[in-house]
């Protein structure tokens, strides 16, 4: 037991004086510690020199939210009501998409697609350009996108069978296409506040104006997809009226033109056979426009509920220019690679001056 505590107490011993030979190394090797430090540094340097700038824009929308009960809080009483014949489903309503949802209509592709046609104003080119054209020429300059070799005909030579490719419901995108969609969801996204329920949409470009324009772009697409679910079935039910109702007019004209023609050509006729089918034509003219009325109201009031079901997005702050960069935080790299230097060149140090060997013994 003894010869063991010596043995431990030998190899403390040991730590000890290679410990202490270490912080004597460390002394005599803090040159090479502090050059390695400044090489990491100035490699950060150009690192974030040589990064673009990222500029972050970003809108915020208060949607419209309505009762899970319904209007006024009537859904627990529809089963009463219904006993005492009185229909309260048409009061109430809900919303057809939940507002948690919204985030993932920003990032489907659909939204990419139309995303990329946009045009924007780039403020170093001063021109016009689309966001795919934008994109591409960023990675063009990046060395994976030059190994990646894939053959591509352009996205503006494949726009007729991306919009083949959309009417028919499936999507036919080359690799090219994939990887800018993909950076472009990296791009741009969306976010809801459970709370209070306001959305915020954030779009991230390396020129502010663009970022602006995407930023506005993505709240205008939101707003009008939802606009265009919600009112899908009326603006439908709009439609086969507006047919029905033409029709119903066109039946009625006639049968108001067969009334009339038969009148001029029987006047004077007392016969009961002439006034029988007087009646007739009076009766078809009466259905007719019966018909066309009850239509014509009908479409009336589909066109009131097509404004009722609309919903309403208030902007609570619209995108802005950004005059600041969000990234990349040049000091925060430096400084994060100088401590990295540090840090490997005292791992080197520290290997350099520990014997291990005679520790191990």
């Amino acid at each position: 037991m003894e010869s063991q505590n010596k043995h431990i107490a030998k190899n403390d011993l040991e730590v000890a004086i290679d410990l202490s030979v270490f912080l004597k190394s460390l002394k005599k090797h803090r040159l090479l510690i502090i050059v390695i430090a400044l090489l990491f540094g100035i490699t950060g340097a150009v690192i974030g020199l040589l990064t673009p700038n990222e500029f972050v824009s970003e809108v915020k929308l208060l949607p419209e939210l309505e009762s899970k009960d319904g209007v006024g809080g009537l859904g627990k009483f529809k089963s009463l009501a219904g006993l005492a014949g009185i229909d309260l489903g048409s009061m109430s309503s809900s919303e057809a998409i939940r507002p948690d949802l919204y985030p993932n209509i920003i990032q489907s592709t659909p939204f990419m697609l139309e995303a990329l046609k946009k045009k924007i104003f780039i403020k170093k080119s001063r021109n016009y350009q689309s966001i795919y054209e934008y994109l591409r020429h960023q990675r063009e300059n990046t060395l994976y996108y030059k190994i990646l070799g894939d053959s591509d005909d352009g996205y503006e030579n494949n726009q007729t069978l991306l919009q083949q490719s959309i009417t028919s419901g499936a999507l036919s995108l080359n690799k090219k296409e994939t990887i800018i969609i993909k950076e472009l969801q990296k791009r741009i996204g969306a976010a809801i506040d459970k709370k209070s329920g306001v959305i915020s949409i954030s779009a991230k470009m390396t020129d502010p104006i663009a970022a602006a324009n995407l930023a506005t772009f993505a709240q205008e697409y939101l707003t009008r997809y939802i606009t265009n679910y919600r009112t899908e079935k009326t603006r439908k039910e709009i439609t086969f009226l507006e047919n029905r109702v033409s029709d119903a007019k066109k039946r009625y004209d006639g049968s108001l033109f067969n009334l009339s023609n038969y009148q001029d050509k029987n006047r004077g006729l007392f016969l009961n056979v002439a006034k029988d089918q007087e009646k007739k034509l009076q009766y078809d003219v009466d259905l007719s426009f019966n018909l066309y009325s009850e239509l014509s109201r009908q479409l009336e009031e589909a066109k009131v509920k097509i404004q009722k079901e609309a919903p309403v997005f208030k902007v609570l702050e619209p995108a802005q220019i950004p005059l600041k960069k969000s990234e990349p935080k040049r000091s925060v790299m430096v400084i994060g690679f100088i401590l990295l230097g540090a840090f490997l060149s005292t791992i080197y140090v520290f290997f350099k001056s520990i014997n291990f060997s005679s520790i191990l013994k």
